[in-house]
């Protein structure tokens, strides 16, 4: 049962319904067309299975009178484009049925596409995307008119979600429509690439797109690129030349796993056995603690840290700024167990919160209170040696700027610190992969460990609600890193936790008897899936990290340069 297409010249079962049977023997004359050969003209004889580009005088182009068209003869390059590009060609009238997908979770069609010819009809041509599900009627989800005036050859690229249900049979077409007119004329569609998958395998498969042709332009770019002046330095002959030199061996085929996950599941069971919860430990805490046992990472140390930064500026104490604290009680802890004198400013909008901070703090710890939206900092605080945010940036809007000011607030030899932060999908949702293994865990449990204490309700699977819909929780959790990456260098990240604290938060949490050997077991196997589940690539949302400011790392290597007389205006 396929679940996902892409478009490619391969693809053996793709159907062309044809324009309207005709009796002539001339149906079209396209004169004039850019494509692989040059100017020139596209033509097919009656009766013939395949496009040919013939240079002169213009000829006609027969369209096939019975049956269907076969794809495999309407492959071209567009030379009219600025870039190298591929495509199946669809004429105005024509359908491209494509063969039958059953829709995966969050099902998307991808679609790239462009006037085949340099010039079309004057009323411009309409590419619809029609979908059917099951018996139903097909109906159409999208239209885009591709017209003359339009640049870059009336380039299109559209996403759809795609309104179906899970396993149903998807049956989709892309027709090619002449424009308001009715005028069909040199009315050529150019698809450059076709996808539909679910929206987690998006990526990957769009990058599968006419990959047998690009391979092809990989292996000749590369076969003359370095005989470039450009490359000449790399030219050193390191052997004697001699010839007779065996060809390459082939790769072999891959061979079959030396620890199956069999092994290593049972492996990670024995390793965990006899994991007993502390005192006043809940389900969340004790099964977080297993992970931390189960993966071979472990978090920062920020005390040390903290500590070694302290060594570093002797004499005075350090300056310190937490955003989104509330309360501050990570932070407390971690000054207590640093034991270093330190200026905290703490930045909240909630001003109870700010009130409650003051108490949690040692007395090694001065306290700044400042009532204020973390969206709006910037330099107006001054400088500071650390600034943290303990599970607070996924709350934030503006990223962009947040963090292009934390940058700039660092002091030299400064660190960025994000403890708890969630950088999973928008809304603390589960990633598809993460939800569907988390739901295989979830409905063995009886109904007594499903039981919601949000709802009072027992769930039959886990809730998939973006909170971000009503409140700003986790708004842009998963632009997170990639803001991270352009201001920040890291020094220490850890990332794990896809989907093992969505069974263990505070819905379910209270659930669990831990004096209950049972209920024990049920965790363990939660805890030794979520750490197969990273270990075999999935996608971690818990994050504690250091990082250092790109801004403050320059400023340093420029006072630097200045003091030991280096550097020059």
């Amino acid at each position: 049962m396929e679940v996902s297409f892409v478009l490619d010249e391969e693809k053996a079962d793709l159907r062309i319904e044809p324009v309207q049977a005709v009796d002539a023997q001339v149906s079209t004359v396209v004169a004039g067309t850019a494509l692989e050969g040059g100017i020139g003209n596209l033509v097919r004889r009656a009766g013939a299975h395949a496009w040919q580009f013939i240079h002169g005088s213009p000829v006609d182009v027969v369209a096939q009178r019975n049956g269907q068209v076969p794809s495999a003869d309407r492959w071209t390059e567009f030379a009219h484009f600025p870039q190298r590009e591929r495509g199946l060609v669809l004429r105005a009238g024509e359908r491209l049925h494509l063969p039958i997908v059953h829709a995966a979770a969050e099902p998307i069609l991808w679609m790239r596409c462009l006037r085949a010819l340099p010039r079309i009809s004057d009323d411009g041509l309409d590419v619809e995307v029609w979908c059917g599900c099951d018996d139903d009627a097909a109906r159409m989800l999208l239209s885009q008119r591709l017209e003359n005036a339009h640049a870059m050859a009336s380039l299109r690229e559209v996403t759809i979600n795609l309104p179906v249900p899970v396993g149903c049979a998807l049956r989709i077409e892309i027709r090619c429509e002449p424009g308001p007119h009715g005028d069909p004329s040199a009315d050529w569609l150019g698809l450059l690439g076709l996808v539909v998958c679910a929206r987690g395998e998006f990526d990957l498969l769009r990058a599968r797109n006419q990959h047998a042709w690009r391979l092809q332009n990989e292996i000749a770019h590369f076969s003359r690129v370095y005989s470039d002046d450009f490359y000449r330095d790399r030219h050193t002959e390191r052997r004697a030349s001699g010839g007779g030199s065996p060809p390459p061996r082939a790769l072999p085929p891959r061979p079959v796993d030396r620890v199956t996950v069999t092994d290593m599941r049972a492996a990670l069971h024995a390793h965990l056995h006899g994991v007993m919860p502390r005192i006043g430990e809940n389900a969340f805490a004790y099964a977080n603690r297993m992970l931390a046992m189960a993966i071979p990472a472990r978090p920062p140390n920020f005390p040390a840290r903290l500590r070694a930064l302290s060594a570093q500026h002797p004499g005075r104490p350090l300056r310190m700024l937490a955003l989104c604290a509330g309360e501050a009680a990570i932070e407390g802890g971690i000054l207590e167990t640093a034991g270093v004198p330190v200026e905290l400013c703490i930045v909240d909008v909630n001003a109870s919160l700010l009130d409650q901070a003051t108490q949690r703090m040692p007395p090694t710890v001065t306290v700044d209170r400042v009532l204020g939206d973390a969206n709006d900092i910037g330099p107006q605080l001054g400088q500071f040696d650390v600034v943290n945010i303990t599970s607070g940036l996924h709350h934030l809007v503006e990223l962009e700027r947040v963090l292009a000011a934390i940058a700039e607030i660092l002091s030299p030899g400064g660190e960025f610190w994000l403890i708890g932060e969630q950088v999973g999908r928008n809304g603390n949702r589960l990633w598809p992969e993460a939800l569907a293994l988390a739901d295989r865990i979830f409905t063995d449990w009886p109904e007594a460990k499903r039981r919601n204490h949000n709802t009072g309700k027992v769930d039959a699977a886990i809730p998939d609600v973006d909170f971000s819909a009503g409140c700003f929780e986790g708004i842009r959790s998963q632009d997170i890193i990639g803001q991270l990456e352009r201001h920040f260098l890291p020094v220490d990240c850890y990332l794990r936790n896809a989907f093992l604290w969505r069974l263990v938060d505070v819905a379910y949490a209270a659930n669990f008897d831990l004096d209950d050997e049972a209920d024990r077991k049920l965790l363990e196997r939660a805890v030794v899936e979520e750490a197969m589940h990273w270990a075999q690539g999935g996608r971690g949302t818990e994050m504690h990290a250091v990082y250092r400011s790109k801004w403050a790392g320059v400023l340093e290597l420029v006072t630097d340069s200045r003091a030991r007389g280096s550097y020059r205006d």
